[in-house]
C-alpha cells in the first residue's frame, strides 16, 4: 500500500508520461472550470470543447477526477495523539452553468399535438435560463473523486413548470498500477445515477451530440431507446460499478476499457414522490422491476496526431408497465423488458500547433422490446426500436465551430405506444396513423467562442421523416415532416 503523498505524486507522473504518449492536447475551450482550477490546466487540456473529451481528459477522468497540483489545507497535531488529517482544496469545487435557448419551429408548437409544451407561445419561444446546473466536482481525497451535479430546469418541458433535480452524477473510488514501463492498469468503483455517465467517449447517450437542445425543439418528441431516456435528471435510478483500463503497448498507444454497472430504484419500493419514470416519447412509465445491468467494452489506439476507439454496450431492463402511483403497478402487474444494444465507433484528429481538431463519431442503438401480459402501453407483445446517430465536429483555432450529423429512429409501429390509437390515452392525431416511430434528419451548427467559458451556437435541424410521418397527407392534422423543422438559438455560460 503506498503512502498518500507518493499515491499523489505517482498519479502526476503517471499522467506526465500519458501526455507524453500521445495524448496531444488543444488550446482555447472550456469544461468545468472547478477541474481548471484543481489542476491548473487550460481547459482545453481535456476537451476539444465540453463535453468532447481529448485522451488527456479520457485518464483525468479514469483517474476520479483526483489530479491535482494544489496545496491542501495544513494538518495541525492535536495536544494529546494525533489528530485524523483534513484533505481540503483550498479552491472551490463549485462550478455553474447557464444555459439560454430561442427555437423557431417551422409550424409552431401546434405540430405536437396533445405531448406539447402546455402554455408555450405558438412559436417563437426564448428561455433565459432555459437550465441553470451548479457542480461540486474534483477531488475529495487522493483516490476520491466526485461529479455531483444539480439542475434547475426553467420550464418549457411536459409540466411547463421548472424545478431541481439530481442531473447525471457520480461519485468515484480510483487507484492506478504501473506494471513496468509500457503497461498501466487504472481500476475504480463508482456510484452514479445515468447508465453510461462514466463512459469516457462522446459516442454514448449521456455525453452524445447534439450535446444540448432547446425544451422547445422537435428533438425532444422523438422516441428513443430506454437507455437513452434514463438520465439522472429524469429518471430516479442509483447505480454501483465497478470499471478497469489497461493502456499498454509502446507510448501507451492501447487502451481497454471495461465497464460493469447494475442500477436500480433510487427511492426504494414506495410510491414514488417524483411520480415514477417519466414517459418521454412513448415507452413504459413505471419503475424497474429488480434490477437492470449495464456492460461496456471499448478499444482505443493512439497514433500522432490521431485517436480511434470502436466499442459495445448493453443494458437489460424490466419496468413495471405504468406509474408506480397507479397500485396496481406496485407490484404483481405486467412488466416490460427492454434490451439495448449498441455499437459504436470515434475517430479524432488533433493538432496542437494552429489549435484545430476534428472528432467524427457513429452509434447504432437496438432495443428489443417485449410487453408483459396485460399492459396497457402497447399494442404489441414484443417490437424493436433502433437509433443511429452519425456526427462530425470540427474546430478551428478553437473558436469557430461546424458541427453537423445525421440521426435515424425506426421500429415497430405500434399504435398505443407511440400515441395513434384513438382509444388511447396518449392518442396524437399529429404524428402517423400506423403510431410508427420512424424519424430521420440532418443537422448543422455553427458555434463561437468569444472567451474560454462562453460560447453561442445557432442549429438547424431538416426532418425527412417525423414520427413516421413524411408528407402532409401521412398524418390526420395534414403536417408534413417539414412542419418539425427546428431553428435554435443557444448560448452557455460557465464559471
Amino acid at each position: 500500500m503506498i503512502s498518500r503523498s507518493m499515491g499523489f505524486k505517482k498519479k502526476k507522473l503517471i499522467v506526465a508520461l500519458a501526455a507524453v504518449g500521445g495524448m496531444a492536447l488543444s488550446s482555447s475551450a472550456w469544461a468545468l472550470p472547478s477541474f481548471a482550477r484543481q489542476t491548473g490546466w487550460s481547459c482545453a487540456a481535456c476537451h476539444t470543447s465540453y463535453p468532447q473529451l481529448t485522451p488527456m481528459g479520457r485518464m483525468f477522468k479514469l483517474l476520479g477526477f483526483t489530479t491535482t497540483n494544489l496545496q491542501r489545507q495544513q494538518k495541525l497535531q492535536a495536544k494529546f495523539g494525533n489528530s485524523v488529517g483534513v484533505l481540503i482544496s483550498r479552491v472551490s469545487q463549485f462550478s455553474i452553468f447557464l444555459q439560454a435557448s430561442a427555437t423557431n419551429v417551422a409550424g409552431g408548437q401546434a405540430v405536437f399535438g396533445t405531448s406539447g409544451n402546455p402554455g408555450a407561445s405558438p412559436n417563437n419561444n426564448v428561455q433565459f435560463p432555459q437550465q441553470v446546473s451548479l457542480f461540486y466536482a474534483g477531488e475529495v481525497t487522493p483516490h476520491i473523486g466526485s461529479f455531483l451535479h444539480i439542475t434547475y430546469s426553467g420550464g418549457g418541458s411536459v409540466s411547463g413548470n421548472g424545478g431541481f433535480n439530481f442531473d447525471d452524477s457520480s461519485i468515484v473510488w480510483t487507484h492506478p498500477w504501473k506494471f513496468g514501463t509500457n503497461n498501466l492498469l487504472v481500476t475504480g468503483v463508482d456510484v452514479n445515477n445515468t447508465p453510461t455517465a462514466m463512459d469516457l467517449w462522446n459516442t454514448t447517450p449521456d455525453w452524445q451530440a447534439p450535446f444540448f437542445m432547446s425544451d422547445y425543439s422537435a428533438s425532444t418528441h422523438v422516441p428513443q431507446p430506454f437507455i437513452v431516456n434514463s438520465a439522472g435528471a429524469g429518471y430516479p435510478l442509483a447505480g454501483l460499478g465497478a470499471y478497469a483500463a489497461d493502456i499498454f503497448g509502446p507510448n501507451k498507444a492501447n487502451w481497454l476499457y471495461a465497464d460493469a454497472d447494475v442500477y436500480t430504484n433510487a427511492q426504494g419500493t414506495q410510491a414514488n414522490p417524483v411520480g415514477g419514470f417519466a414517459n418521454f416519447n412513448g415507452g413504459p412509465s413505471g419503475r424497474l422491476s429488480g434490477a437492470a445491468p449495464y456492460v461496456r467494452l471499448a478499444y482505443q489506439h493512439d497514433w500522432g496526431n490521431w485517436n480511434w476507439e470502436v466499442g459495445a454496450y448493453g443494458m437489460w431492463s424490466s419496468v413495471y408497465d405504468n406509474s408506480v402511483d397507479n397500485i396496481l403497478y406496485k407490484s404483481g402487474g405486467p412488466i416490460d423488458t427492454l434490451d439495448d444494444y449498441d455499437l459504436d465507433t470515434q475517430l479524432q484528429w488533433l493538432n496542437i500547433n494552429d489549435n484545430n481538431n476534428l472528432t467524427v463519431r457513429a452509434s447504432w442503438i437496438n432495443e428489443q422490446q417485449h410487453f408483459g401480459a396485460g399492459n396497457t402501453s402497447s399494442s404489441l407483445s414484443s417490437g424493436n426500436l433502433n437509433s443511429f446517430n452519425l456526427n462530425a465536429t470540427y474546430w478551428y483555432h478553437d473558436r469557430y465551430a461546424l458541427q453537423g450529423g445525421y440521426r435515424n429512429v425506426w421500429g415497430s409501429a405500434n399504435r398505443i405506444l407511440y400515441g395513434a390509437n384513438p382509444n388511447a390515452p396518449s392518442y396524437n392525431a399529429n404524428y402517423s396513423y400506423t403510431g410508427s416511430p420512424d424519424t430521420s434528419d440532418e443537422w448543422i451548427e455553427a458555434s463561437y467562442l468569444p472567451w474560454w467559458n462562453t460560447r453561442f451556437s445557432l442549429r438547424y435541424v431538416v426532418y425527412n421523416k417525423f414520427r413516421g410521418v413524411g408528407a402532409p397527407s401521412s398524418s390526420a392534422s395534414r403536417y408534413g415532416a417539414s412542419s418539425y423543422n427546428t431553428l435554435e438559438l443557444l448560448a452557455w455560460i460557465a464559471y
